[in-house]
């Protein structure tokens, strides 16, 4: 590094000693947290305060101003540790303040207990949240940019500037939390990093064309720093923060909100919370992979704020992912994976167990706890000497600083065990400057540190050309003579790091005994060909293209073979994982032996695996699908496989007959039916479809398993003795019960017989068929069906009133005759929500919103009113007021009003974000979110309003979307709505949640509410109120 060069980076080195020299042209940092610094532990105190397990002590490694907000945390050669400093986060206000700097700072002595010098390496970044050391320079993540800065004579001074490596990790407009973040070196040689769900991204190389891009909508992605090549691994999550590697290279992360541990399965779609897979095809998505949550789901994760959730893990978010093998602390540990809670401020510990073709965590005793209710845990990694590091981001507020930043704080603390194993005796210094016999004698190491960074090294000095010939045979011998399984691999990664895995091997390896060996062999074989990414296929260049077809090709018939015969569920995994990296014609080859295994039915992830390989055969070629049908033993995949026929049989029907032609040839009732299944919702929201040949053949079957689904699905295909047959038993005049009289009637309203709203109106005084009855006469523009529905709404049970109500506002001559009702004294005003109100509005009618405003009020719609409404009602709200809520109350309000589209504790409906997890405990959080919902509104929740072909207005969210049909779920039922009848569609920049939601509550009933929202624990309802808030008969 040039002088010239080195005075155009800033560098300062600070000698803990006393002596510094330093650069003045930092920002000065300021802090907008309102709690004072008073209340801060010193980090001594902190450290020394730390519940840990006997034979564990707890040093501050270091501390402010040493270190200040710790984001990222890497490793280099010499055993220095690098950290991220992240100062341009600010609250939502501001959401990053840009006249801020963040920067990287190297801190040695990680093999005592203070750090011993402090270098900082750049302080010219922005928006930093993720840090890696290796292959001479430093990667950052800095959203929207990866961004490289070359060091290739390792003097701790940047080369240059550095350079964009890929751009479009794109930081949302509503939601600027979950983006792009953390980044680490694989063993196999990649890069990876992870990413929010929402803040969706297309990545690319700067000046990459948009279809060139990949889409990536939370989850998992990784860049190969030779090839340039880059993948979306995983979709879905809600903010993966933290991932390792166990000791055969599985690696698992860590996540927030929506299950918190997760097993990285390259073309997974996992569990999102409340928004939609951007694969319309994908119908079901894969859950975490913990059997325990660490909050209790019928109470609240800030629960332990007073040490009340401790025996579940203290809260539902998570920082950072450690799994231990730094052979130093005792050997239970080891393989064990820790995570920081950031709400419980503590360690949680998992427990891996390999399950199916999977693995399963299980809960283990919670690791450390700190006493200092400023910890605030970001990172935790294990170091040179095999004891473990962890990162305090040291703040008093939530994840999302509602109350400000603490720019001037943050702690690095080391956990060491007092009881030190037996360890190899390494070479001294930097790694860089070792052998490579030295490198590869770390494989044998009980400390995976070493490992770790003799890969890194190695693989380094094999891209800039060094021999390695001895060290693959080294390497080869290694994986044939060892005992040892994790050797083997550790051996077989490091091969493949330096270019030493050529077919021959991989071919040899495919055979293996160990299942992670024949499972990495099909990884390292297939690396080079691109995955789906979150919305399928994606772009490659056409000669490119070629040249990988007739490399897979010559693959296949081995991947075939181990296909229909490997004995290990995990191999299968990652067979399924494979379908995603072939070419589309040749996937139902591959896919043919892995649906035959009857064992792997109920497994985790194989039949969604499998399907999300096969979603794009669906489409190009849906007759390929049949075969892998006719002989599939997993009744997931085989029903999805159905479904997605089912969609397309007006365009191809030929081949959902053959599919139901191979449904009779194998003459099995639990195939038929999950045939059946698959075919009814794929036709949902449909009135009618072609008929198959073969279905009157189905039909024919007598089962009692298939029939209610054979009947329903004969109305669809026309057939009219079954509307005949139906319209019996709807109106009770067989000896069906009446879930089997509810389903004919819900399939007649689908079919829409011409004697219809004579049907629904006899079952009007029906109390068991009244409510679907009522929404059946919702499709008729009649005005007297409003008017009897008037009349008729005490008969309706208290809990399916909002139903009725949601008919009575879905046609201005049905609100007409409601609000005169409610005039009239025959519906209470506080039946009629907010929500409901809004969408009177949305009709355009000036006498309905002159009507509405005398019976019910106006909404305060403009910014100002709102604001004044919150600080209104923040003055009254005080801490004493509270302290008098009626809290019992208060639920039997929020059932009645909220639980329609929320979840607390467990109660209510999935329609809006579960509230069990959000930050009620702060009162600007909760009262903006009550009274102004659509401020701030992510583009997965804005509302839609659709005007159907029969005049009627609904308004909801988006659930679920075919070529087909619409699924909307509004504030009271899900809809699937056939798109051929809507008339028109607007998605508004509103929310679901309604404005308004107070206007019909008296002060004591929004103190109640409010005291019972911000209470930690569930409280029982009053004597005498249902669960739905109703009053008991």
């Amino acid at each position: 590094m040039n002088v010239s060069a080195a005075l155009f980076r800033t560098l300062v080195v600070l000698i803990i000693t006393g002596q510094s020299v330093a650069c003045g042209d930092f920002p000065e940092l300021f802090n907008t947290e309102p709690l004072s610094d008073e209340t801060l532990m010193s980090a001594d105190e902190a450290a020394a305060k730390m519940k840990l397990p006997a034979g564990f002590r707890a040093t501050a490694f270091a501390a402010e101003p040493d270190v200040q907000n710790p984001i990222a945390m890497s490793w280099d050669s010499k055993g220095r540790l690098w950290i991220a400093e992240n100062y341009t986060y600010a609250q939502p206000s501001e959401r990053f303040q840009l006249d801020l700097r963040d920067r990287v700072i190297i801190l040695d002595g990680a093999d005592g207990d203070q750090v011993k010098t402090r270098t900082v390496f750049t302080d010219n970044v922005q928006m930093l949240t993720g840090l890696e050391v290796g292959r001479d320079g430093v990667w950052l993540m800095c959203p929207p940019k990866l961004l490289f800065i070359p060091d290739r004579d390792h003097d701790d001074v940047p080369d240059n500037a550095g350079e964009v490596v890929l751009d479009g990790f794109e930081v949302a407009q509503a939601n600027y939390h979950n983006f792009a973040n953390g980044l680490k070196f694989g063993p196999d040689g990649w890069l990876y990093g992870r990413c929010g769900g929402s803040c969706p991204g297309r990545i690319g190389k700067p000046g990459a064309a948009d279809h060139q891009r990949l889409a990536m909508e939370g989850g998992i992605w990784r860049y190969h720093p030779d090839t340039g090549q880059t993948e979306v691994l995983t979709t879905g999550t809600t903010n993966p923060w933290g991932h390792d590697w166990d000791e055969f290279g599985e690696m698992f992360f860590v996540n927030t909100v929506n299950g918190h541990l997760w097993h990285m399965i390259p073309g997974a779609h996992f569990v999102r919370p409340f928004t939609l897979d951007p694969n319309p095809r994908t119908y079901e998505l894969i859950d975490f992979h913990a059997d325990h949550w660490h909050f209790d789901t019928t109470g609240a994760w800030n629960q332990s704020r007073d040490g009340v959730a401790n025996s579940f893990g203290g809260g539902h978010a998570h920082s950072g992912t450690m799994i231990y093998q730094g052979g130093r602390w005792p050997a239970p540990y080891d393989g064990k994976l820790f995570t920081l809670n950031f709400h419980g401020r503590r360690a949680n510990q998992e427990i891996l167990q390999p399950e199916g073709s999977g693995y399963v965590a299980r809960h283990g005793e919670d690791f450390l706890i700190a006493s200092d209710t400023w910890f605030r845990g970001m990172e935790m990694e294990s170091g040179p000497d095999g004891n473990a590091f962890v990162l305090d981001w040291s703040d008093t507020g939530e994840c999302h600083e509602h109350t400000g930043v603490h720019r001037t704080s943050g702690r690095i603390f080391k956990v060491s065990s007092t009881e030190s194993r037996p360890m190899t005796t390494m070479p001294t210094g930097d790694l860089r400057d070792w052998s490579i016999d030295q490198l590869l004698d770390t494989i044998q190491q009980t400390n995976d540190w070493y490992v770790r960074q003799a890969r890194l090294e190695l693989t380094r000095r094999s891209a800039a050309g060094v021999d390695m010939t001895d060290a693959q045979a080294a390497l080869k011998q290694s994986i044939s003579q060892s005992k040892d399984q994790r050797e083997q691999i550790q051996s077989m990664l490091t091969l493949h790091c330096i270019g030493g895995t050529d077919d021959s091997f991989l071919r040899d390896m495919l055979a293996h005994d160990s299942a992670h060996a024949r499972s990495w062999a099909i990884r390292m074989l297939s690396q080079s060909w691109p995955i789906d990414d979150a919305l399928g296929p994606a772009w490659v260049d056409p000669n490119l293209a070629a040249s990988l077809k007739d490399q897979i090709q010559t693959w296949l018939p081995a991947l075939q073979r181990i296909a229909k015969s490997d004995p290990a569920a995990s191999v299968r995994l990652t067979l399924a994982s494979t379908l995603q990296r072939l070419p589309v014609d040749l996937r139902s080859q591959l896919a043919m032996g892995l649906v035959t295994h009857a064992s792997d039915a109920d497994d985790h992830n194989l039949p969604l695996m499998i399907w999300y390989g096969l979603i794009p055969v669906g489409a190009e070629s849906p007759g390929d699908l049949v075969p892998i049908a006719a002989q599939c033993e997993l009744p997931t995949t085989l029903r999805l496989i159905a479904r997605c026929l089912a969609e397309q049989m007006n365009e191809s029907p030929q081949p959902i007959d053959d599919l139901l032609a191979a449904a009779l040839k194998r003459n099995d009732v639990a195939f038929t039916a999950a045939v059946l299944a698959g075919i009814a919702e794929g036709v949902k929201g449909w009135q009618q479809a072609p008929k198959p040949s073969n279905w009157d053949r189905i039909a024919k079957i007598e089962s009692a398993p298939i029939q209610s689904t054979v009947r329903e699905l004969s109305v669809v295909f026309g057939d009219g003795r079954a509307i005949e047959e139906l319209k019996q038993i709807a109106l009770g005049k067989t000896d069906a019960d009446s879930e089997i009289r509810l389903s004919a009637l819900a399939t007649l309203i689908q079919s829409e017989p011409d004697d219809l709203q004579q049907i629904c109106q006899t079952l009007l005084r029906d109390a068991r068929m009244n409510v679907l009855a009522a929404q059946g006469l919702s499709k008729f523009d009649v005005p007297e069906i409003g008017d009897s529905l008037v009349q008729n709404y005490r008969r309706f049970r208290a809990p399916q009133r909002p139903k009725i109500m949601s008919i009575l506002v879905s046609r201005p001559s049905f609100a007409a005759a409601m609000l005169e009702g409610i005039r009239d004294g025959k519906i209470p005003r506080q039946d009629l929500s907010a929500y409901q109100v809004r969408q009177i509005h949305s009709m355009g009618d000036e006498r309905l919103a002159k009507t509405v405003g005398q019976v019910w009020g106006e909404v305060r719609d403009t910014p100002q009113a709102k604001q004044q409404a919150i600080q209104t009602l923040k003055k009254t709200l005080t801490d004493d007021a509270l302290a008098g809520a009626d809290k019992t109350q208060g639920r039997a309000l929020f059932a009645k009003t909220c639980q329609t589209c929320h979840k607390l504790y467990g109660e209510g409906a999935k329609v809006g974000p579960d509230l069990t997890g959000a930050n009620r405990a702060n009162m600007d959080y909760l009262l903006s979110n009550i009274v102004d919902p659509s401020a701030v509104v992510d583009k997965d929740f804005r509302m839609s309003i659709l005007l159907l072909d029969d005049d009627r207005i609904v308004n909801g969210l988006v659930a679920a979307e075919t070529d087909r049909t619409l699924t909307l779920q509004t504030a009271t039922e899900s809809l699937t709505i056939a798109k051929e009848s809507i008339t028109s569609r607007k998605i508004t920049e509103k929310s679901p949640m309604p404005d308004g939601l107070l206007e019909t509550l008296t002060q004591e009933q929004i103190r109640d509410l409010v005291g019972y929202l911000r209470h930690p624990s569930q409280v029982p309802l009053p004597a005498g109120v249902d669960g739905q808030g109703q009053t008991l008969p």
